[in-house]
């Protein structure tokens, strides 16, 4: 599941304000938007509409969505870290690699056997 697919359902107008809340425009050369800015894009006096769609479940599982993107994204950094003080003999980053190993192994199989499973009722319906 991609940030940018599930932005893709709902409003240009929820779209702009959470590409801006979470900065996640693609480019990133341009300064973000001042909230009076922003509001004058969106063709609103105030941002208070989004600020109350921010306490939504639909706002809390885009989030979510964006924090375990760059919570990924650290992993991969301190994992980058770790390899290289490993390679430098480092006992204790060694010890940390093959754990985050471990865990990042562990949980590619639980996700995997999440994606299989499929919550359809009609998957075992016999149609013939």
């Amino acid at each position: 599941m991609n940030i940018y697919d599930e932005l893709k359902k709902l409003s240009w107008k929820k779209q702009a304000y959470f590409k801006w809340r979470f900065d996640l425009e693609f480019d990133q050369l341009k300064d973000k938007h001042t909230p009076e800015r922003l509001a004058e894009i969106l063709k609103v006096k105030t941002l208070n509409e989004y600020t109350k769609w921010e306490k939504s479940p639909e706002f809390l599982k885009l989030t979510n969505l964006v924090l375990s993107t760059k919570f990924a994204n650290d992993i991969e950094d301190v994992y980058a870290i770790c390899v290289e003080n490993a390679k430098t003999g480092d006992v204790q980053s060694v010890k940390m690699m093959l754990e985050l190993q471990k865990q990042i192994k562990q949980f590619n199989t639980e996700s995997q056997k999440v994606q299989k499973t499929d919550d359809s009722p009609y998957d075992s319906l016999d149609v013939t």
